[in-house]
């Protein structure tokens, strides 16, 4: 799997609805993308090139999706992974939590929370505590943002958390298409970041990496790359 974009994913469903669905969309967001239809050819894809973040059904015929966990956990254990799940099936992806698995979420998609999901994996999947040296800025910025509120108590998280995810992801597609939007939406996360600091949110290494990230970001506008 080629490394490209703001994060590499692969996507594991046996309709192949679903997955154009959310190959498009986040091949459009900006990220790089592959599928497999079931868990025998997800397993292959990740022995052959790790990436950085499996979208995993629950209920696939073959391989379902709980085995293709525990063998995804054997062949590549720090990679982050999201069950996908119809309403019915909620309390088997608890279970998957158990055995590994980052987090769920159920069809139909909320979008807005599926993308903060895979952005928080993402994060997680870099590791450590710095932002990643991926040589983008944008990206940089974000796994940033995304893993200091991983960080964040869970009343800060409910609120200048949330509004940060959400505003760092606007600005790096943003800055894939429009710059005076990306120079606004930039603006957005700073003010953020700033209320986060007031409000003692984000303090020390973590403010100081946050502030970083977000003025590396400000350096590759101006240089308009």
């Amino acid at each position: 799997m080629a490394s490209a974009g703001i994060g590499r994913i692969l996507i594991v469903d046996d309709e192949q609805s679903v997955r154009e669905v959310l190959s498009e969309y986040f091949t459009e967001q900006g990220y790089s993308v592959e599928s497999a239809g079931g868990g025998e050819e997800a397993l292959a894809l990740v022995e052959r090139g790790t990436p950085d973040l499996v979208l995993l059904d629950v209920r696939m015929p073959g391989i379902d999706g709980v085995e293709t966990l525990r063998r995804i956990r054997k062949i590549a254990p720090d990679v982050s992974v999201i069950m996908v799940t119809a309403n019915e099936d909620v309390g088997l992806a608890r279970e998957t939590l158990k055995l590994g698995a980052l987090d769920y979420v159920a069809k139909p998609f909320d979008f807005v929370y599926l993308e903060r999901a895979i952005m928080a994996g993402l994060a997680q999947s870099g590791g450590g505590s710095a932002a990643p040296a991926s040589g983008d800025a944008w990206r940089d910025l974000a796994f940033t943002v995304f893993q200091a509120v991983r960080g964040m108590s869970t009343a800060a998280r409910a609120s200048t958390g949330v509004r940060l995810e959400e505003a760092v992801l606007s600005a790096a597609r943003a800055a894939s298409a429009d710059r005076a939007d990306a120079t606004s939406a930039l603006g957005g996360v700073d003010l953020l970041v700033s209320l986060a600091a007031e409000l003692r949110d984000l303090t020390g290494a973590e403010l100081s990496r946050v502030q970083g990230a977000v003025e590396r970001a400000r350096r590759s506008l101006r240089s308009g790359r």
